[in-house]
This record gives C-alpha cells, sequence and structure tokens, in this order.
C-alpha cells in the first residue's frame, strides 16, 4: 500500500480498539469526542480529512452513525484522489519528531513556522512526522460537537475541497 500499510493484515485490525491504530493523544482524544457525542446525541458527524500518500493527494470523509447500546459505525470513503507530480516525498511517523503533520487536514508544522499545505507546488514534507490534531481543525471539531449537542442531527467538519495550486499536473 502507499502508506506502507502492506504489511498490515484485516485480521490484524478486525475486533482491536480504535485508539490501538492512533498514534498520538490529541488525534485519539478527538476521535474520542466525536464519538461520544454521537453516542450521546444519536446525531451523525460527518468528517473530511486527508489522507495522502507520498504520490497522491487523498481526500476522505469519516462519517460517524450511532448504533444501538451505546455504539457507533465509522464508516471512512475515498470523496477524490489527485496525482502529485512531483511526489511530495517519503516521510516516516517518529514520535520524537520536532515537526508536526495534523491527523484531519494533512498540514505540517515545523518548529518555529506556520502550518502548512505540503502538497501545494513549492513545499517540501519533511522526512519525519509526529501526528497531532493543528489549531484549525481542533476548532472544526469543537464546532461540529457543539452543534450535534444543540440538536443538530447531522453535523459537518471542516471542508477540505480541492483547491487550485495543489501539484496535479
Amino acid at each position: 500500500m502507499a502508506n506502507g500499510g502492506g504489511a498490515i493484515l484485516a485480521n490484524d485490525v478486525l475486533s482491536t480498539r480504535l485508539t490501538d491504530h492512533i498514534t498520538d493523544d490529541p488525534t485519539t482524544e478527538a476521535v474520542a469526542k466525536l464519538v461520544r457525542a454521537v453516542i450521546a446525541t444519536k446525531g451523525t458527524l460527518r468528517m473530511d480529512y486527508r489522507c495522502d500518500a507520498p504520490h497522491e493527494l487523498r481526500r476522505m470523509r469519516l462519517t460517524i452513525k450511532p448504533m444501538k447500546d451505546d455504539r457507533a459505525i465509522m464508516v471512512h470513503e475515498l470523496r477524490d484522489a489527485v496525482q502529485l507530480r512531483p511526489e511530495m516525498g517519503l516521510w516516516s511517523f517518529d514520535p520524537a519528531a520536532r515537526n508536526l503533520k495534523c491527523s484531519i487536514c494533512g498540514k505540517v508544522h515545523l518548529p518555529d513556522g506556520p502550518w502548512f499545505d505540503p502538497a501545494q507546488r513549492g513545499n517540501r514534507h519533511p522526512e519525519f512526522v509526529s501526528y497531532t490534531v493543528c489549531p484549525t481543525c481542533v476548532g472544526h471539531i469543537e464546532t461540529a460537537i457543539t452543534g450535534i449537542i444543540e440538536g443538530a442531527l447531522d453535523v459537518g467538519v471542516g471542508d477540505l475541497n480541492l483547491k487550485p495550486g495543489l501539484r496535479n499536473d
């Protein structure tokens, strides 16, 4: 697989806890908050996110729906994919890395720098990253949770439309 997941088999994932597959505390907590809000309100949350590979920008959608017995179902859907030329370059997770990558929007933060989209022409993806949730995505998540708690039955989180300027020529 493009993200190095080829060695993972379905039986390694099925019947395991979701949080066993999330590398960082901020993303774990964000997902847990979304699931708790869905279970508590019986509403539905949809969250657009990026799951890029070095050669491809992939826009995904996570839908979280309530089920009986205080459970929720999470469905991931590929919404769009764009080939990147030139590629972003290969990156690896390193919990000690000072470079941060948002688990939701895919933006990268270098020490003492702004958050930026590594898929935009002219940007370089760092070789090693540690995952987190950027401040913008934290705000989108909190707004969605507030919306569903206040009575909305169907709430969206963020907007990751493909924009001009991405490497797709």
